[in-house]
C-alpha cells in the first residue's frame, strides 16, 4: 500500500479517534455499537484512514481486530494530535490567558523550575501555568499523549520508542548525580568514607520501586556485589518526605545532589562519602513534541531555564 498525501486533507478527527477505539473493544461490530455506525460503516471508514496514510493500520482475523506495528504507532501520534486539538478548543473558549502545561520532577521543583519562572517574570508574562510533578515514566507518558505542553526533568530514553524518541524535541539544562545522605546526628555523620557493605547495615528510607533513582540505587549497589538494603520506609517521588523522615528518624536515605543544595535541606542533612557506589550522573532536560517547539510561550520557558542553568555553580 502506497502513501496517499492528497488524501490526507479528507481526514476527519473522528477517523483519528477511531484507532483508539479499535485499540480498546478490539471490534470492528463493537466500535460500530459505540459510533452508532453499522459495521460496514465503521469498515469504510478505517479503509479511507488506511488509504489516506497508505499504510496497513489494522489486522483483521476471526477474533477481532488489533491494530497493526503502524498502528500502534499511529494511534501514539493520534492521541498527541487530539489532544493538542481538544486543549487549544478549551483555550479559546476560557476567558484567560493561554496555559502552558508543565511537567515535572519533584526534585525539579525545588528550585530549577521555580526560579525560571521567576526569570520570565511569569506573574507578568500574560501565560498561565500548569504543572504537574511526577516519576520519569508517567511524565514522560503524558507528553507523549500530548496531555503536556512540555516537561522539565530526567528522560529515560530505554522507555522511549525509537519512533516516539523522533516526535520529541529536547535539550540538556543541567546534571546532577544520587548521593547517600543521613542527618546531622546521624552516628555515620562525619565519617570519612562508608563502604557500601556496611551501609547496608543501617535502617533506609528510599525512593518507591517504580521510580528512575531507585533503579539506579540499587543497581549501584549490585555492582559492589551486594544487594541493595530494603527499606523501611518507601516515599514515592517526593525528596522532601525523604528529608524530613532522616531529620527525624536515624534513616539513611539517597536522593538527588541538588536537593541538598536547596533550602529544603535546611542545613540539617549531610551527603556521605561513598566511594564505592558508582552512581549514574542525571541529566535534566527541556523535552516538547516537535509540532509545540515554535510556540512562543515554551520558547520562553525554555530560554529562561537556560538562563537559570548557566547561574548554577559546576
Amino acid at each position: 500500500m502506497s502513501i496517499s498525501a492528497p488524501h490526507l486533507d479528507r481526514l476527519r478527527l473522528r477517523q483519528l479517534r477511531l484507532l483508539e477505539l479499535i485499540d480498546t473493544h478490539r471490534s470492528l461490530r463493537a466500535v460500530g455499537e459505540v459510533l452508532n455506525l453499522t459495521q460496514p460503516a465503521v469498515s469504510q471508514m478505517l479503509k479511507d484512514l488506511e488509504f489516506a496514510f497508505g499504510v496497513t493500520l489494522v489486522d483483521r482475523s476471526v477474533r477481532g481486530a488489533t491494530l497493526s506495528p503502524l498502528g500502534q504507532v499511529a494511534l501514539q501520534r493520534a492521541r498527541t494530535g487530539l489532544a493538542i486539538f481538544d486543549n487549544l478548543a478549551a483555550d479559546l473558549h476560557a476567558d484567560l490567558p493561554t496555559v502552558v502545561r508543565v511537567g515535572t520532577n519533584p526534585a525539579v521543583m525545588l528550585e530549577l523550575v521555580p526560579s525560571a519562572l521567576r526569570q520570565m517574570n511569569a506573574h507578568r508574562a500574560n501565560i498561565r501555568f500548569r504543572i504537574e510533578a511526577g516519576t520519569v515514566g508517567n511524565m514522560m507518558s503524558r507528553l507523549l499523549k500530548g496531555d503536556l505542553d512540555c516537561y522539565v526533568g530526567r528522560v529515560d530514553w530505554t522507555a522511549t520508542p525509537d519512533q516516539m524518541a523522533e516526535t520529541l524535541r529536547y535539550e540538556p539544562l543541567t546534571e546532577t548525580g544520587l548521593v547517600v545522605a543521613c542527618s546531622t546526628d546521624h552516628p555515620l555523620a562525619g565519617r570519612s568514607s562508608v563502604s557500601a557493605v556496611e551501609l547496608t547495615q543501617w535502617p533506609w528510607a528510599l525512593p518507591s520501586g517504580d521510580t528512575n533513582n531507585r533503579s539506579s540505587i540499587e543497581t549501584a549497589f549490585r555492582n559492589c556485589g551486594v544487594t541493595a538494603p530494603a527499606p523501611v520506609v518507601e516515599v514515592s517521588a517526593d525528596p522532601t518526605s525523604l528529608l524530613r523522615l532522616a531529620e527525624n528518624i536515624e534513616l539513611l536515605i539517597c536522593l538527588p545532589k541538588i536537593v541538598l543544595e536547596t533550602h529544603a535541606a535546611e542545613g540539617k542533612i549531610v551527603p556521605l562519602t561513598t566511594p564505592d557506589l558508582d552512581f549514574l550522573p542525571i541529566q535534566t532536560c527541556f523535552v516538547s513534541l516537535r509540532e509545540n517547539e515554535s510556540l512562543q510561550s515554551l520558547q520562553m520557558l525554555r530560554e529562561a531555564l537556560l538562563h537559570v542553568c548557566t547561574k548554577i555553580p559546576s
